[in-house]
């Protein structure tokens, strides 16, 4: 991976870190430097026929989807014309108890999408080290019980659908990186060999699946959408 590119990235996620800690979970406040990061990054691989949209650029779109309407994290635009859409999640804590339901969830958002002739990519952002968390009353977090071990058993569906060329209710592209915090709060790229990952899997996510590979596939499709 571009040194460049991995290091403004891991800033990028250290703001909205630290604005998820600062103003929580539900304030989308947290979503904005990374969302502009991403943003910025596509719109400097394309041309100026292009403009972006996102939370800190611009503001989002809406649309319709072909079963429901869908609010878009980033919306790339050709001659006014919304071409290709990011979708990006960073799951902060309690990963295990809900990481059906995230990857459920992505199926069903690219059905949506991509039924419109839309481009639909989707980029995952997951801790190597997930802090558990009790419920607590009210929008207040609850105490930490323990401390999870991201394994390579929930993170090989994503492995699955990437793989999976002919099902069409994948992403056009998908990006995946597994990350923690040192005690400052900075994020780094977690050591996948140490994590206990295969070296197979490990070779996918820090090529197919990188950051550096995902914009450079997401620049390719808007071209292709235009």
């Amino acid at each position: 991976m571009n040194e460049s590119t991995k290091n403004d990235f891991l800033i990028a996620i250290k703001k909205t870190f630290n604005a998820y800690n600062k103003f929580g979970a539900r304030s989308n406040k947290k979503l904005i430097p990374i969302h502009s990061w991403l943003a910025n990054e596509v719109l400097e691989g394309l041309s100026d026929e292009y403009e972006v949209k996102s939370l800190g650029c611009g503001g989002e779109c809406i649309i319709s989807g072909k079963y429901y309407p869908k609010v878009l994290d980033i919306t790339i635009i050709h001659k006014l014309k919304p071409v290709v859409t990011i979708s990006f999640k960073f799951v902060t804590s309690n990963y295990a108890q809900n990481s059906n339901n995230y990857f459920e969830n992505l199926l069903g958002e690219t059905a949506n999408i991509r039924r419109t002739g839309f481009g639909f990519t989707h980029f995952l952002v997951l801790r190597g080290h997930t802090p558990y968390y009790d419920k607590a009353a009210g929008n207040k977090r609850g105490k930490e019980k323990r401390t999870e071990i991201l394994s390579e058993h929930q993170i090989q569906k994503y492995v699955k659908l990437f793989k999976d060329v002919d099902f069409p209710h994948k992403p056009d592209v998908l990006g995946m990186v597994i990350i923690d915090f040192d005690d400052q709060n900075n994020p780094f790229f977690t050591d996948l060999k140490k994590l206990g990952l295969s070296e197979e899997m490990a070779k996918i996510l820090e090529v197919e699946l990188s950051i550096e590979t995902f914009i450079k596939r997401v620049i390719a499709l808007c071209n292709l959408k235009s």
